[in-house]
Formats: C-alpha cells, structure tokens, sequence
C-alpha cells in the first residue's frame, strides 16, 4: 500500500476501511469490488482522511473498535 499518511488518524483510518471493505465481503459472499479492490480502499481511505483533517474530533480508532465489535 503507498497511501501517504495526512494525518494522526491515517492508520485507524486504514483499519476502519479494511474492516468495513471486509464485512461487506462476507456479508454479500463475495467481493463487492471485484479487481479494484485496492483503488476502492485508497478512495475511501482519502475520503476519510479528508474528513478527519476537517474534523479532528472524529476519534477513528474508536469507529474502528465500534465496527469490529459488532462481529
């Protein structure tokens, strides 16, 4: 992955995408993004980053855990 780090946030942003791209896979039984499956994750992850540089208060570690808890 050669995504660049903007913010403080980047990594649990990273991991909130994976895992979400992830649930959607095993939800849907297959993968909803066929061969662009790493562009569709850059997109969001750069999405999100964008949110988290206009809100800071956005805490993505904690989105992460939220997902992830819900397993």
């Amino acid at each position: 992955m050669t995504l660049t780090i903007l913010s403080t946030q980047s990594e649990a942003i990273k991991k909130y995408v994976k895992e979400r791209m992830q649930r959607e896979a095993e939800e849907l039984g297959f993968d909803p993004y066929g061969d662009t499956q790493q562009q569709a994750f850059e997109r969001e992850v750069r999405e999100l980053e964008q949110q988290s540089l206009d809100h800071p208060e956005i805490d993505w570690e904690v989105k992460y855990w939220e997902l992830a808890g819900h397993r």
